[in-house]
């Protein structure tokens, strides 16, 4: 068989990464569509219950994150580790049957510099980043897969929780909190969270839950990872950034050893999944969208947990 040329190589590679991109959107967008999305079922804190890889122990991040949990939940698993065929195979672990096609892509950005030519003539040397798709398998795909011993993680208090969150409130010089009324929300005018008294929620995870969620908006201040936070309610730019809001949260409070409870939050028009599905639909450039919402969410929710995570935290 004859070797390919350097655009062969080039062009099966573009075929390669679109393929797998549309692979990594459909899992997202059929779960987004039915109203089968993960983060609205309850989670328990830690890493435990969160798609990690098999080798490195890490939890995935992003989009991969994301990806991993709907393609998961659609095919029925809950051993939530994953991995490639050569690190299956360094853990002992039998990959007969795990053809190309079988698993689930993920996504890295490697960092990447390039030379390139200016209006001047002059060669500069630019900085970037590379995309490289993945296939990693569940562990439960492998025909040896025996489930591992279940260990009781403890869950970190709800009183603990919103100690976090006032850490955080505390660390950001401009924002404030006022615990009054009947709604919650962020206020980019001002700077402000305001919650009900924590009399008026009906349970403890309530208060957490609306707590991080109005946590999640108030990162979109300019100085701290800045997004559009004046769309006019019912808009895709509204229902964008309570996409974000409701990842973030999850993201910050599993991160923080909480239990996720979404549909606990008391602001207006939260856990909306006909939102999203609106907000979906509206999207010219929707892998391009949902990557960015990912993102986003991801960015919101290390912000948070930098502050307001203690050392022992892993």
């Amino acid at each position: 068989m004859a070797k390919m040329t350097a655009a062969q190589k080039k062009a099966y590679g573009k075929r390669k990464s679109e393929e797998m991109s549309e692979r990594w959107f459909a899992a997202i967008a059929d779960g987004i569509k039915s109203g089968n999305i993960p983060w609205r079922k309850p989670w328990k804190g830690g890493a435990g219950g969160m798609p990690k890889n098999l080798k490195s122990n890490k939890t995935y991040r992003g989009g991969n994150l994301m990806g991993l949990w709907f393609a998961a939940q659609a095919e029925g698993y809950s051993d939530m580790r994953f991995a490639t065929r050569n690190q299956l195979k360094e853990k002992g672990m039998s990959i007969a049957g795990l053809k190309n096609g079988t698993g689930f892509p993920i996504r890295f950005f490697k960092p990447n510099t390039y030379e390139k030519e200016n209006e001047r003539g002059e060669i500069e040397v630019r900085s970037g980043y590379v995309t490289r798709w993945y296939e990693v398998w569940c562990v439960e795909q492998c025909e040896d897969y025996t489930p591992p011993v279940s260990d009781s993680h403890q869950l970190v208090p709800e009183h603990e929780m919103m100690a976090n969150f006032q850490t955080f409130v505390d660390s950001q010089p401009t924002l404030t909190l006022e615990r009054q009324g009947g709604r919650a929300f962020y206020r980019l005018s001002g700077d402000l969270i305001r919650l009900p008294p924590r009399e008026a929620f009906t349970d403890s995870l309530g208060e957490v839950m609306t707590a991080f969620h109005e946590a999640v908006h108030s990162t979109g201040h300019p100085q701290r990872t800045e997004r559009p936070l004046k769309n006019g309610f019912g808009s895709p730019e509204y229902a964008f950034e309570e996409l974000i809001a409701e990842l973030g949260s999850m993201l910050t409070v599993v991160a923080l050893g909480g239990e996720f409870k979404p549909d606990a939050v008391m602001e207006e028009n939260a856990n909306n999944i006909a939102y999203l599905q609106c907000w979906l639909k509206a999207c010219k450039e929707q892998d391009k969208a949902l990557t960015a919402a990912f993102g986003q969410a991801q960015a919101a929710a290390d912000y948070i947990v930098s502050y307001c995570q203690s050392e022992e935290v892993a």
